[in-house]
């Protein structure tokens, strides 16, 4: 078990102290747990970083050397972070029995390729860390699940894996793993209907159309004078019929 030292004081609470502690480049801290007494305490923030950077992330058990008061194993249980800048404000430290189980998270890493991934489904992880208690020298970086033999369709569930020697799960057993499955074929909807396009104008095409236009209306015209010329001789032969009727 790999444990990481982090220096700390004792300090003052209040919110001025933290301002100032802040100047000086520090950030302030509590410490508690069962039977210890409960500290306010102050850390270099750079150093915490450096603690928790390694493969253990946040599970990283620290020994934390607290200025005319002792060395205490812990765990960095809860922080606060800058909005923007993200480096650490405030940090909780839990005291770890060393004897005694824990509860804490744990990520998940999926190992191998899904064979219903060779098939052509998509691999979905639904859980990506696992509530687990242990005790503190057995707490893994990591578990570990090898999904190569699973297909399409299939979920892989908490039952189906083996966890690491002296942890045990939190959780349900039923709890989805890992998952495998068929993209859906997408609907592809019909088409637009195809409107006929208007007929374009052209100068020749207006040309013709008005040609047309003036023959059929000469033609109107011829017609109607030659109805009149015909209405007229019929009239001049009826006159001519009247006057031999009437020297009989």
């Amino acid at each position: 078990m790999q444990q990481f030292e982090l220096q700390a004081q004792v300090r003052k609470a209040g919110k001025g102290g933290s301002h100032a502690l802040r100047r000086e480049g520090k950030i302030p801290a509590v410490f508690y747990g069962k039977g210890q007494e409960n500290l306010d305490l102050s850390v270099n923030p750079r150093e915490l970083e450096r603690a928790i950077s390694s493969e253990m992330g946040m599970n990283t058990i620290i020994k934390l050397k607290v200025a005319e008061k002792g060395e205490y194993p812990v765990l960095l249980r809860d922080y606060q972070a800058h909005l923007i800048k993200r480096h650490f404000t405030h940090a909780d430290f839990q005291y770890l029995d060393l004897s005694k189980k824990i509860h804490l998270s744990v990520r998940i890493h999926l190992t191998g390729r899904a064979a219903g991934v060779k098939e052509g489904g998509i691999l979905e992880q639904v859980t990506r860390e696992l509530h687990v208690s242990c005790l503190p020298t057995s707490i893994p970086k990591e578990i570990s699940v090898d999904i190569s033999d699973l297909k399409v369709n299939q979920n892989l569930h908490l039952s189906d894996i083996k966890l690491p020697a002296g942890v045990e799960s939190d959780e349900k057993t039923d709890v989805t793993i890992a998952a495998v499955i068929m993209p859906k074929e997408e609907e592809i909807p019909a088409g637009p209907q195809v409107m006929a396009e208007p007929e374009v104008l052209t100068a020749k095409k207006v040309e013709g159309a008005e040609g047309e236009a003036g023959k059929e209306g000469a033609a109107g015209k011829e017609g109607a004078k030659a109805g009149g010329e015909a209405k007229k001789a019929g009239g001049e032969t009826k006159k001519e019929e009247k006057k031999a009727s009437e020297k009989k």
